[in-house]
């Protein structure tokens, strides 16, 4: 309720002496109060208020990752562990466990790494989120073996694909190491070496390496030449193969009643 001030005056002459009533009424003055603190101070909390709210949202968006961050669903995603920078190393002719004439050693390192497809178990839940769609065109389990679908991580079918090309290169076409040897020298080199060879170039693609490779005099040669032992951030594929052989769903994979084929290969 608004509070009133009076201020006291004193009687002009010449006015005749009315009743208390009338008098005070007569003499009354009403004083606004002086504003409140609050008040005063309003103007200044709601600009303060507002630049909160701006540097909040503007944390945020700095702190939220880009289209180029965000990394794209597998549940393999939980194997992915980074061992470092490791430098490559790219020098002619440097011996390597995966290198060489094809032996008994060499082919061994390669399967372990390369061989089948080593097929893990996909949830429904996991193939949502993971960007695809259920399709009766798909391959899974039946449900009193677990249920899900048939699924394969990339790096294996890309080593996989490397190993081809190595072993065609050295001659070499091994029926017991690889069903694409058993079709004909056309069929297989037309059709599963282009294939092979298109994935790994789409792959390096769109992985756009810009590690930046160095040039050096050699003696003898008469134009530089590159320094391919670059470093790299790599990731531990031995505790992605592991992750694989734990998630093997250790079940054959079965034409399921509603099953259909597609008029193509995807």
């Amino acid at each position: 309720m608004q509070k009133e001030y009076f201020a006291s005056y004193s009687l002009v002459d010449g006015v005749e002496d009315r009743d208390d009533t009338n008098l005070l009424d007569s003499s009354t003055v009403t004083i606004p109060p002086p504003k409140s603190r609050l008040l005063r101070w309003s103007p200044w909390l709601s600009h303060g208020v507002l630049m909160f709210i701006t540097m909040v949202f503007f944390v945020l968006w700095v702190r939220a990752p880009s289209i180029d961050d965000v990394v794209l669903y597998s549940p393999a995603n939980e194997a992915i562990e980074y061992v470092g920078i490791i430098r490559f190393n790219g020098t002619l002719g440097t011996p390597s466990i995966y290198r060489g004439p094809p032996s008994p050693e060499i082919n061994a390192a390669w399967d372990r790494v390369a061989l089948n497809v080593r097929p893990v178990r996909m949830t429904l839940e996991q193939l949502l989120r993971a960007g695809e769609k259920p399709s009766p065109s798909m391959a899974g389990y039946p449900e009193e073996h677990g249920g899900g679908y048939m699924a394969s991580v990339e790096v294996i079918h890309q080593l996989h694909c490397i190993d081809m090309i190595r072993r065609v290169t050295w001659g070499e076409q091994d029926p017991s190491t690889s069903h694409e040897f058993k079709d004909s020298p056309e069929v297989f080199r037309r059709i599963h070496l282009d294939h092979c060879i298109e994935m790994l170039r789409q792959n390096l693609m769109c992985r756009g390496d810009v590690t930046m490779l160095t040039y050096d005099w050699v003696k003898g040669v008469d134009g530089p030449l590159p320094n391919f032992n670059t470093p790299h951030r790599c990731r531990n594929l031995e505790k992605i193969l592991d992750w694989v052989d734990e998630h093997n769903p250790n079940t054959r994979v079965v034409r399921l009643e509603g099953n259909v084929d597609l008029t193509s290969p995807p």
